[in-house]
């Protein structure tokens, strides 16, 4: 079986302009057309900002949201785990896409007979102790009560204000594990774990320890990145998806 990964596309609402909203449909549409039905597993932050009122679900994600339909209505198996943009994600999402959602801060599983630990990333290791702090208040029960009793429009003005996540990741851009994540990954490896697939840090790289691996993903803003395990291969890739569409390179040339 074919398993992919990724994480951290941030899709803001159409039409507003993402730099990989075309790329990754594109993705998901290629694996449609030349893969037999595998795994699909989104390491958190495939949106901005996301949040589903009773009644009400944000627009502007149709075409996002069909085409991870049409994977299950394949045979994919769609797997999520909440980031901390996305970690609001729940009934409409799970019944428009026919994704599973996995709500742990990591999960740890087993892999041809590899032991896997999949993670958003956001949280672990040392440092941030301010967003270590908040994380439990952000998600609790109350936070969503409070933030639904706000009109829609106004929630997500304030949300993607305070996410204002082109900007902040545009800034940085890292060229090695923060320290912190690393000491973390290599307690896990201590631990007996094979491979461990995180996202969050926007970092595209491979790290290889004794015969373990690290993979941090990347993003769908700036790298255009996944991971692939195929069942029996010794050697998983990661690799940046080319802008095969039209649109793609139409709008990529626009801008």
């Amino acid at each position: 079986m074919d398993r992919f990964f990724l994480s951290d596309v941030h899709l803001y609402p159409e039409p507003e302009f993402h730099p990989g909203r075309e790329r990754f449909i594109s993705f998901l549409g290629y694996l449609h057309d030349s893969f037999n039905p595998g795994e699909l597993w989104i390491l958190g932050d495939l949106f901005d900002f996301w949040f589903e009122y009773r009644s009400v679900i944000p627009s502007g994600y149709e075409r996002c949201i069909s085409s991870i339909r049409i994977l299950t209505d394949r045979g994919w198996v769609i797997h999520f785990i909440p980031g901390n943009h996305d970690f609001w994600i729940g009934r409409h999402f799970i019944e428009a896409t026919g994704a599973i959602i996995h709500s742990n801060d990591y999960l740890i599983m087993e892999l041809d007979g590899k032991k896997v630990l999949l993670s958003h990333g956001d949280g672990l290791g040392s440092g941030d102790i301010g967003y270590k702090l908040m994380k439990p208040v952000l998600r609790s029960a109350i936070s969503r009560f409070l933030f639904s009793l706000l009109h829609p429009d106004l929630g997500t003005f304030f949300a993607r204000h305070f996410s204002d996540t082109s900007k902040r990741i545009l800034r940085r851009d890292l060229d090695r594990v923060p320290p912190g994540m690393q000491n973390w990954v290599n307690g896990k490896f201590d631990e007996g774990v094979d491979i461990i697939i995180t996202g969050h840090t926007h970092l595209d790289t491979v790290i290889r320890r004794n015969g373990s691996i690290y993979v941090s993903l990347g993003d769908w803003l700036t790298r255009f990145t996944y991971f692939h395990i195929k069942d029996g291969t010794d050697e998983p890739e990661l690799l940046e998806y080319p802008c095969n569409s039209p649109e793609c390179r139409e709008l990529l040339k626009e801008r």
